[in-house]
């Protein structure tokens, strides 16, 4: 009769015990903004996935940055949003463009909607969380 109590017991426990879920970081909402004064065709870079590594990104850039060639209007935002799960080390937005006209490019990177780099530029501008 013992034996069925510990059955009964360990069955209880297995059943009233949930399983452990192993998702996967969420990351984090990083939000590329640029913007000019001059209505022009920009070429715009920015991180859209968290390389590996270091070698990695090195290795293949592309796999990780969109290039874009877009257009954009003077003062109004051209926006990007991505997720990172580590946006201190890969969150990154370059933009170019305007070489008859100083466009006057700003750029911003917002994660989880604070802004944590500004940058003002002429005809390029650079916003990263880190030196490159």
């Amino acid at each position: 009769m013992a034996a069925g109590v510990v059955l009964a017991t360990f069955a209880a426990i297995a059943v009233a015990t949930p399983p452990l879920a192993h998702a996967a970081p969420a990351g984090h909402q990083v939000t590329y903004t640029v913007t000019t004064t001059s209505d022009l065709t920009a070429n715009i870079r920015y991180m859209n996935s968290d390389p590996p590594s270091q070698a990695a990104f090195d290795a293949d850039a592309s796999k990780y940055m969109n290039a874009v060639h877009a257009p954009i209007t003077g003062g109004v935002p051209l926006v990007y949003t991505t997720t990172l799960i580590n946006p201190n080390q890969w969150a990154i937005v370059t933009a170019s463009g305007g070489l008859r006209v100083n466009p006057e490019f700003h750029c911003e990177i917002a994660v989880d909607g604070q802004v944590v780099v500004s940058q003002q530029g002429g005809s390029g501008v650079q916003c990263s969380t880190r030196p490159w």
